[in-house]
């Protein structure tokens, strides 16, 4: 009922309506936004805390000899996880944020369900073959730890595919926290308290030793972690009938797995090379530094977790205006905070490479380089994750793989005569490369601009009504 005013008052009340529900819409995904940032960014501040003391313990008590090994070891079974996930970890937080805006929890459930099916085949095809080559190899030339920390890091394959993919699953849902407690928090914390509790029983701490610790906290942690799946969204899968599209699953999985596949190559094959190259102690050296480095662009991987189903969702209902803001609130955040966290490691990164053992201090000029690299990163924003979410995949695949090209090209030319600086080098050198390509694909579709300021850049905005209408470029 309508008191105290005139018609005409009324009238324009009514008309205002539809023009004040774009903004309660936009503030509704910044609450969302801000607050599961928030979580994330607790969550993945104490998870990397945890992770640097491990890595720091782990150093001390293996020497700088035994913590390579472990490092590369850390470093092979990555590089084996990855085919096994077969995209889906990515697949899952993109399909189940769009699938829960219209109810589809019948997809939801054949997905999830599928999707671990085949991930668990897959490990167990790669751990067995990886424990064959250490049985055929023996205890590698002597190293009876050596053999040991590859065995154990080989069995550990199939539980940290299932993870991964459960951890997506909580992601997809907004549940950021529980999403990334069992892995960012209890398994350093475990593997830490086991390796201590090794020593304190008198069990000397070598590379094999450390890698069963790991592998026991990953058991413990998988445990908890399907236990909290079950709990936060086992009550809609259990009365759903599940349904699959697997052509299109797997299209779309394929894509984004040649994505990721290209990402961790970005990330990861300095190391490895560095390894095979140089040998497994220079690997390790340099892994801290790619650490520590990565730590710069460390708030725009916190948001992520929250921003990954926002974009996905705004996407599929074409709210553009939101699509933007999510983009420039998150990369002006992650910018600012790479730019002071890559000045503390210009001043303080000897000392911060000196608490892992004064041999890890020469890794000091490849870790300005690349923390130089993810200031970069940070800089241009969420591309990926926009051109990931919004049917661009394809299109950034082409810029990855020339990237990863430039990468692998560079780290065999300058790895043998300029050894960490070189890889260094590689690595910066292909992330400004796939940044500055992805944010050309984004600029084009959806037609956002993903730099934390835009340096005068003025991009044209797509219509309205091509969010959800659009099929993304992998058919789906």
């Amino acid at each position: 009922m309508i008191t105290g005013e005139t018609a005409g008052q009324a009238a324009g009340k009514q008309a205002a309506t539809p023009a004040a529900a774009p903004k309660t819409q936009q503030s509704s995904f910044a609450k969302k936004l801000s607050r599961g940032g928030s979580a994330s960014f607790l969550i993945n501040s104490a998870g990397m805390a945890l992770a640097m003391l491990m890595q720091v313990a782990l150093a001390r008590v293996l020497g700088v000899d035994g913590y390579g090994v472990y490092a590369f070891v850390t470093t092979v079974v990555t590089f084996m996880v990855f085919p096994a996930k077969l995209g889906f970890d990515t697949a899952i937080v993109k399909l189940v944020a769009a699938y829960r805006v219209n109810g589809e929890w019948g997809l939801i459930k054949g997905l999830l369900q599928r999707s671990n099916q085949i991930g668990l085949a897959l490990s167990i095809v790669l751990a067995v073959a990886g424990l064959a080559y250490v049985l055929l190899n023996g205890d590698a030339a002597g190293d009876t730890a050596k053999a040991v920390a590859y065995a154990a890091g080989f069995a550990s394959i199939p539980l940290l595919t299932l993870a991964t993919l459960r951890q997506s699953a909580l992601q997809a849902v907004k549940d950021v926290l529980y999403a990334q407690m069992p892995e960012k928090i209890l398994r350093p914390v475990l593997t830490i308290a086991f390796v201590f509790a090794a020593s304190a029983l008198g069990i000397t701490a070598d590379a094999g030793v450390a890698m069963l610790c790991f592998v026991a906290a990953v058991v413990i942690a998988y445990a908890v972690g399907a236990v909290v799946l079950k709990k936060r969204i086992g009550r809609e899968l259990t009365a759903a009938v599940p349904q699959y599209e697997m052509r299109s699953w797997m299209k779309l999985s394929g894509s984004l797995m040649a994505n990721a596949g290209v990402y961790l190559i970005l990330g990861q094959l300095n190391v490895l090379m560095l390894g095979l190259i140089e040998n497994e102690t220079q690997s390790g050296i340099f892994s801290v530094a790619v650490r520590l480095a990565t730590l710069v662009a460390f708030m725009l991987t916190a948001v992520n977790m929250t921003a990954s189903p926002l974009i996905s969702e705004t996407y599929a209902k074409g709210d553009m205006d939101t699509l933007q803001k999510v983009c420039t609130s998150t990369g002006r955040v992650g910018f600012l905070f790479a730019v002071a966290v890559g000045l503390f490691f210009a001043i303080f990164g000897r000392w911060t490479l000196a608490l892992f053992g004064p041999e890890f201090t020469q890794a000091y000029p490849a870790m300005l380089i690349l923390v130089f690299g993810q200031v970069f990163n940070a800089f241009c924003g969420q591309n990926g994750i926009v051109a990931t979410m919004t049917g661009g995949q394809n299109a950034l695949t082409k810029v990855l793989v020339v990237a990863a090209v430039v990468n692998a090209a560079l780290n065999g030319l300058l790895i043998p005569s300029l050894g960490m600086t070189g890889g260094a080098i590689a690595a910066t050198a292909s992330i400004m490369t796939w940044n500055i390509g992805a944010v050309m694909i984004v600029r084009r579709k959806p037609g956002v601009q993903t730099l934390a300021w835009s340096l005068g850049f003025h991009l044209k905005k797509a219509p309205q009504g091509n969010g959800g209408g659009d099929k993304d470029e992998s058919g789906s």
